[in-house]
């Protein structure tokens, strides 16, 4: 294992040793350690140089003396600089605060018929028969029919 190691290590490091060989991949370079995608059918292309291949090259032109050009500008920002997103119950508090108010103005025309509604009900002797007589459902229909009749009995 730890031979294997070393081999691998010493081809890495004989990557571009050989002058020719040096320069031959950086008249390669700038579009050979990109990716590209085909125009005619949309296909994706790998580089020809990996990440890891274009570091060793960099590596022995430094270490050759031959001037590197290729590094990319550091710092770019790659997104779009845009606020924050929030917390969703405070982006949608002004429309549930409206909400809210938008049924409070409605809350006296719906207490007043709650009452009118709870003055027609059957009280006494004819809320027992009801009870007795009609199921859940008949009491339903006789109190909405009550409404919409005016509230008389």
């Amino acid at each position: 294992q730890d031979v294997r190691d070393l081999r691998v290590c010493d081809a890495r490091r004989a990557m571009f040793r050989n002058a020719e060989k040096l320069q031959r991949a950086l008249a390669k370079m700038p579009a050979a350690a990109m990716a590209s995608v085909n125009p005619a059918n949309g296909r994706f292309r790998a580089p020809e140089f990996s990440g890891r291949v274009v570091a060793e090259l960099r590596k022995a032109c430094v270490a050759a003396g031959v001037p590197w050009t290729h590094d990319r500008a550091r710092g770019v920002e790659k997104t779009i600089a845009r606020a924050p997103k929030g917390h969703k119950h405070d982006r949608e508090k002004p429309l549930r605060e409206a909400k809210i108010a938008a049924a409070m103005a409605k809350q006296p025309e719906i207490v007043a018929a709650f009452r009118a509604r709870q003055k027609t009900k059957a009280k006494g002797l004819e809320k027992v028969w009801d009870d007795f007589v009609l199921t859940k459902r008949e009491r339903t229909l006789k109190i909405r029919l009550q409404d919409m009749a005016g509230g008389g009995k």
